[in-house]
């Protein structure tokens, strides 16, 4: 299934963010960092709804992000951060997600491949497959979200 990831309604996940002074540069517009920032913590937070959900525990690293900045963000202001499982693997899942600006548009997109990672080798490893079917669930599901 392919996902435009500047569509706001692909997202059943999101967070909603409050642009810091601290968040600017010498332009007077938001850092990109802080865009990283911004899109991190909304990933964070959807991935830990996966172990709230009774999963067994299973550890993620990051292995790459591709950003995407679209357009550019102003203090003060707030900003509506999105994440949504888009493919699962066997060793690897890809997370996508967007940054909405305080009017709803699309501000910068993103693609995260996650890693799974056993935590005693610090090597990757297969999911266990009741891991990798809730992922599945999650990522075939319109809005990356399951009932």
């Amino acid at each position: 299934m392919t996902f435009d990831l500047k569509d706001r309604r692909i997202y059943g996940f999101a967070t909603e963010e409050h642009l810091r002074f601290a968040d600017q540069d010498v332009n007077g517009h938001v850092n990109n960092g802080a865009f990283l920032q911004l899109m991190e913590n909304a990933r964070v937070s959807y991935l830990r709804g996966f172990v709230r959900s009774g999963l067994p525990r299973f550890r993620m690293v990051i292995g790459r992000i591709e950003t995407d900045f679209r357009r550019q963000m102003f203090y003060p202001g707030r900003a509506t951060a999105c994440a949504r499982l888009l493919e699962v693997h066997e060793r690897k899942c890809v997370i996508g997600q967007a940054l909405f600006d305080g009017e709803g548009n699309c501000t910068a997109t993103q693609r995260v491949i996650m890693v799974s990672l056993d935590e005693q080798t610090h090597r990757s490893t297969p999911f266990e497959p009741a891991v990798r079917d809730v992922l599945e669930r999650f990522a075939a599901s319109p809005d990356g979200m399951i009932a």
